[in-house]
């Protein structure tokens, strides 16, 4: 072998260490990088294990109260559901009690009108009696009509005569 391949061997022997040794050293960074990132994440989880804990001390009486009020209200809601219905109950009878009162009216007024104007038949087969109106104002009417004709007369007699 020649000097120059000596020479050759002897540098490409110091690059090729020189690339192992950089090789290694990048192979440290890159360790010493993910146990730095191991630790950022062994902390951060164990920040977020306190943020977590503190979170919920403070949730906690939020809890038990939100949990008192259930049992609180609880009760509550059945009695106002009960009443509602109660409520409802006693609305829709007496709706039914206003409404039949309203049709006794309507059929008793019908009545009172029948017995005024035409009257009313009270023994079937017999014919109908003259009704209030046809007994008392049409009389009265007549009268006055009487009346009238003869004030009219006289009237009529005394510019006459």
């Amino acid at each position: 072998m020649t000097c120059y391949h000596q020479l050759e061997r002897g540098s490409m022997t110091t690059f090729l260490w020189t690339v192992e040794i950089l090789m290694a050293a990048a192979l440290l960074v890159e360790m010493i990088a993910l146990v730095g990132l191991a630790l950022v994440a062994t902390r951060a989880a164990r920040s977020a294990s306190e943020i977590t804990e503190q979170v919920t001390q403070r949730v906690k009486p939020s809890i038990r109260l939100l949990n008192e009020l259930k049992q609180t209200l609880q009760p509550l809601v059945k009695t106002i559901s009960h009443e509602g219905k109660e409520i409802a109950s006693l609305a829709t009878t007496r709706s039914k009690a206003i409404q039949a009162a309203y049709d006794d009216t309507a059929r008793r007024a019908e009545r009172i009108r029948l017995r005024l104007t035409k009257g009313v038949e009270t023994v079937e087969g017999q014919p109908p009696r003259r009704g209030v109106y046809s007994q008392v104002v049409e009389p009265v009417q007549t009268a006055s009509h009487v009346v009238r004709g003869l004030k009219l007369a006289l009237w009529f007699l005394r510019r006459v005569a």
